[in-house]
């Protein structure tokens, strides 16, 4: 296992395998710098700042009467020893007697210097507990280990081979999972994923324990190398938590289906101490005063309300270093996406981001495991290129398609947007969606002008057609294929109106509005898969968003009818060329329109399966239906 926080076997692990009973030993590490230059700087001469200034620290918890002791009595709770290390000082405790198989959760009483007492969690426990933001330790039960994960079916492609469907677990499965948990339950419906969809990958939004017990995206991360406990709560197996993550990514990869994990690595959730009890990131609550914490402040960009980690501090670059090498070599995940990175990317230095993908990078040693990002601003292609990212989250078709559909007609812009791998390496793919997670669903935007939602469902049409066919790797949002439709606002303003539940209405995948929708999906990933030219990087015209007419070939966008033409192409395994005309009429009625082609001969529309015979490089007077196209091939 690679990483100094496993590697050390931080956290709380059964001694020994056995399935049946065994002690547990507790570990808790604090940096030095004293003993370790780079576990983090002097910031200004603070005289405390690395130092928790504890005196004590004590082991609380549920294990408790097996030792002949009362279950969470602090007075009672065994003492925990403090022992030199290398890197700084560890604090253990082992049970003198083995605990019999189950779920035991605990918390760290830590008695500091100035007298005060705080109950904290542990920051590398691999399992969430049931409440207050307990840690937990599993003695007997399966382990991920013991559910070997197979590597994907087919082996790992290249990103831009894919088709990613962004999952939400707790939305996904709240409709149908009953008492199992989510994490089971995602398995349901995976061949629906793979077989009726088509889709080839899956983006689980974050799966780390958050802090309190309330539903969340899981972007406010506590115990990183924890599965949240609401996702892995098997009410009659209580021990199977992280085993249940594994058979779900082994399930996955049977099927082809590649993993991909979102992380959120440049803030954390964190609350106030309540009670002696802190709800939060344990490495800020284990300092009697927070501010000396080298884990946690800002290092570059700073996200309002949640908590930075601070990637001055080689304590904290390892930290996070070991979160992403623990969930790659024991789940075997087939990429990450990195939330969030404008914060922890500052340009000419090579902390934060930079030296995160490089570390990631030379561990995996597979290009095809994927880097991506979600780098919201004008630089993202940059630092992609700069940092030796995969990919990153291109917010411009989304942008285009959300505000066309609310005004109604298109112009340049989305042609251009189309182009997303302008400003790229060549190994380097954009990630294109029409929505994800932080807007409503497009179903309800093509309808909202007319307060009509999802019955407007059809307005979709092109704009799916548009990325499934364009270069970049297409992601869609969870419920998206079948016009789910719920509306959350942009910016809550710090209301806390924003994240809340979604969940799918299963039932809408094969009602009047979903079922038509999803065979559209269906078929436009079909046709992706099938054609890797519309895989490529190749897009005719690069077009100018002040466009508004078709160029003297007949290319581009003609804003006043609402159509676009574009010409895309690629090699087969064969090498031979691939060629496609992709025809949009994202108006309200049907357009007549004169077709240039670059071949003469047969072409076949993908969609329709009408084939049609071209000279004269064009295909005059063709009719594009309202809020439809057309993919011609050759």
């Amino acid at each position: 296992m690679a990483g100094f926080y496993m590697a050390e076997r931080l956290g709380a692990w059964q001694v020994g395998d056995d399935p049946h009973a065994g002690p547990v030993e507790f570990k808790l590490f604090f940096p030095d710098r004293a003993k370790d230059r780079t576990q983090y700087d002097s910031r200004g001469g603070r005289p405390t700042y690395g130092d928790p200034q504890i005196t004590g620290i004590r082991v609380v918890g549920d294990f408790m009467p097996h030792l002949g002791l009362t279950a969470w009595d602090r007075a009672t709770a065994p003492a925990m020893t403090k022992k030199a290390h290398a890197k700084g000082w560890v604090w253990t405790y082992r049970t003198p007697t083995p605990l019999p198989a189950g779920f035991y959760e605990y918390k760290y009483l830590v008695t500091f210097a100035n007298g005060t007492k705080r109950l904290v969690s542990d920051p590398c426990t691999r399992y969430g507990g049931k409440e207050n933001q307990n840690a937990a330790v599993v003695v007997g039960g399966s382990t991920a280990a013991e559910t070997p994960i197979t590597p994907v079916a087919g082996g790992r492609k290249y990103l831009r081979d894919l088709v990613v469907y962004e999952l939400m677990i707790d939305d996904f499965t709240d409709e149908y999972r009953g008492y199992r948990a989510p994490l089971d339950a995602v398995r349901d419906k995976l061949d629906y994923l793979q077989k009726e969809l088509g889709v080839t990958a899956i983006l689980f939004l974050p799966w780390s324990t958050w802090p309190g017990n309330g539903f969340s995206w899981g972007y406010t991360p506590s115990q990183y190398f924890a599965v949240e406990y609401r996702y892995a709560n098997q009410l009659n197996a209580p021990a199977e938590k992280l085993a249940l993550l594994a058979a779900l990514i082994d399930d996955c990869h049977k099927r082809g289906l590649h993993v991909i994990m979102d992380g959120v690595f440049n803030h954390v959730g964190d609350v106030d101490a309540s009670d002696e009890i802190a709800d939060g990131f344990p490495y800020r609550w284990l300092y009697q005063d927070q501010e000396d914490s080298p884990y946690a402040g800002a290092f570059g960009g700073t996200f309002p309300g949640l908590l930075d980690l601070d990637y001055h501090n080689g304590c904290t670059q390892q930290f996070i270093g070991d979160v992403c090498r623990y969930w790659i070599d024991e789940f075997k995940l087939d990429g990450i996406r990195f939330d969030n990175t404008t914060n922890f990317y500052v340009s000419g230095d090579d902390r934060g981001l930079p030296t995160l993908l490089r570390d990631i990078r030379a561990h995996v040693g597979d290009p095809n495991f994927s880097l991506t990002l979600e780098h919201l601003d004008l630089s993202a292609a940059v630092v992609a290129n700069r940092t030796g990212a995969t990919s990153y989250w291109n917010n411009e078709v989304y942008q285009r398609t959300f505000d066309y559909l609310w005004n109604g007609g298109i112009d340049g812009r989305l042609l251009a947007g189309l182009n997303t791998h302008a400003g790229l390496d060549a190994d380097k793919v954009a990630t294109t969606y029409l929505g994800n997670h932080d807007h409503s669903h497009v179903a309800w935007q093509a309808g909202a002008r007319d307060n009509a939602g999802a019955l407007e469902w059809y307005r979709v049409q092109p704009y799916a057609i548009a990325l499934l066919t364009a270069p970049g790797v297409p992601l869609i949002q969870n419920g998206q294929e079948f016009a789910e439709d719920y509306w959350i606002m942009e910016d809550d303003r710090g209301s806390g109106r924003r994240v809340k539940p979604r969940p799918l209405r299963w039932g809408f995948a094969d009602d009047s509005i979903g079922r038509p929708l999803r065979e559209v999906f269906a078929k436009l990933i079909a046709i992706r898969k099938t054609h890797p030219g519309l895989r490529s990087d190749n897009i005719y015209p690069a077009w100018e968003g002040w466009m508004t007419q078709f160029d003297p070939q007949g290319y581009g966008v003609d804003v006043g009818r609402g159509l676009m033409i574009y010409h895309r192409w690629g090699p087969r395994a064969d090498e031979r060329v691939e060629r496609f005309i992709v025809v949009l009429n994202f108006g309200s009625v049907a357009r007549s329109v004169d077709v240039p082609f670059p071949e003469n001969g047969v072409w076949e529309d993908l969609l329709s399966g009408t084939k049609v015979n071209v000279g004269d490089f064009w295909l005059r007077g063709a009719t594009v239906e309202s809020n439809w196209g057309s993919v011609y091939f050759q």
